[in-house]
């Protein structure tokens, strides 16, 4: 693996993508009837709640040199971002949850929020991997979509899980990272949402 790779496949399998990939599997795979203008709108709340907002409020710390670097390499730096990110992504799944959308959608988001907050407070000992805990997640998603609506998702799921590893390799080879804050990410992504999913 080069630097070029790694960097590439961190901007793509970036934590943000996935509350909106998330959203779209369970509108796509869920058995209820979704009219194509709701998930369109819907879409379009998740994104902008969970990345624009975010991103936003992050390049304003930038410019405010509250934090040094978009990347917040260090713990220190992700502190006030990740609070901000847990606020914003509770909002919107409180919102689906008013606007009676599929529950699954809430739950993840939730379960996202919670993930967010776990991180937090893990960051006076550690920098867990959004990195993991997103493509974690979402690979636990689908697990239990397919579980709880009886589908086969499996090529998906296997997809995710080879895209995981080459993504810990990825955080690895860039020293984002150390093995045990890889794996940390990885389990609270697959714990959380798993667990919310079904339970919920």
């Amino acid at each position: 693996m080069n630097r070029s790779f790694a960097q590439a496949l961190s901007y793509l399998l970036h934590p943000a993508v996935f509350p909106l990939l998330g959203t779209l599997a369970v509108m796509q795979f869920s058995p209820y009837f979704i009219p194509s203008n709701v998930l369109i709108i819907t879409l379009a709340l998740v994104f902008t709640g969970t990345y624009v907002l975010p991103l936003a409020i992050s390049y304003l710390l930038y410019k405010l040199d509250v934090i040094k670097s978009l990347e917040m390499k260090t713990a220190q730096e992700r502190r006030i971002p990740y609070l901000i990110g847990a606020v914003c992504y509770y909002f919107i799944a409180s919102m689906i949850n008013v606007l009676q959308l599929p529950r699954e959608a809430y739950l993840f988001l939730l379960a996202s929020t919670i993930i967010i907050v776990l991180h937090l407070m893990l960051l006076r000992f550690m920098k867990p991997s959004a990195h993991l805990g997103g493509i974690a997640g979402f690979t636990a998603l689908l697990f239990a979509l397919s579980l709880k609506f009886q589908i086969n998702l499996l090529p998906l799921i296997a997809l995710c899980i080879i895209l995981c590893g080459f993504l810990a390799s990825a955080r690895l080879y860039l020293k984002a990272h150390t093995p045990t804050e890889i794996i940390t990410g990885f389990l609270t992504g697959v714990i959380v949402v798993f667990t919310v999913i079904t339970l919920g």
